[in-house]
């Protein structure tokens, strides 16, 4: 079993006016989410309507399955059934980060290895607006991109320097070219897509 830390800039219970998740049960959910060698991104609250709901965002370096999603939400049920009482139902819902969820973390640049993202930057900073995520040095906070249509650059970014970063959807393969440049010559790589060697 791995250990447990909570996430950086993981919500604490008491940041809602209604919580509905108690403490105890949240550090149980991190638990069972973390034994299947998963993070959790986050826990949302909603008690707007009569009908509350709860959703748990989950993620990990090979992606997160279908089965994932289910074992989980089986696991969880049980503890969900102590929320809300008998005149608030609350449904549960355990699903993953979208594609387009913003890269926030290390881990997000890293699992986003090989992906094309639109970047913005902090007031000051610069860098190009869309990019390809390369090598993560993670312990010095700086990240490979290669831009450029015909001519390309690589340049490492600061993370801190990035105000918001969200992966590009495309429709074809990676040029070659590109790809190429995403580690240092001789350099495997500090990170991979699902399915590429590390």
């Amino acid at each position: 079993m791995r250990p447990v830390r909570v996430p950086d800039g993981f919500p604490g219970p008491h940041s809602r006016s209604t919580v509905i998740v108690p403490e105890p049960d949240r550090a149980h959910i991190l638990r069972a989410v973390s034994d299947r060698g998963l993070d959790l991104e986050d826990i949302r609250e909603d008690a707007r309507s009569s009908a509350w709901r709860v959703t748990i965002v989950v993620d990990g370096d090979a992606g997160v399955s279908l089965d994932d999603l289910a074992d989980l939400s089986t696991d969880l049920d049980p503890l969900a059934e102590g929320w809300g009482g008998p005149d608030r139902p609350v449904t549960l819902e355990v699903t993953s980060r979208g594609v387009d969820a913003p890269l926030e973390q290390p881990r997000h640049w890293r699992r986003a290895r090989g992906r094309q993202v639109d970047i913005t930057y902090v007031q000051g900073a610069k860098g190009p607006s869309r990019a390809r995520v390369g090598d993560l040095d993670e312990g010095a906070g700086v990240v490979r991109l290669v831009s450029g249509a015909r001519e390309k650059k690589v340049e490492p970014v600061a993370l801190d320097q990035v105000a918001h970063a969200v992966i590009r959807v495309e429709f074809r393969p990676a040029p070659e070219d590109e790809l190429d440049l995403l580690s240092e010559p001789g350099d495997p790589g500090r990170g991979a897509r699902e399915g590429e060697d590390r």
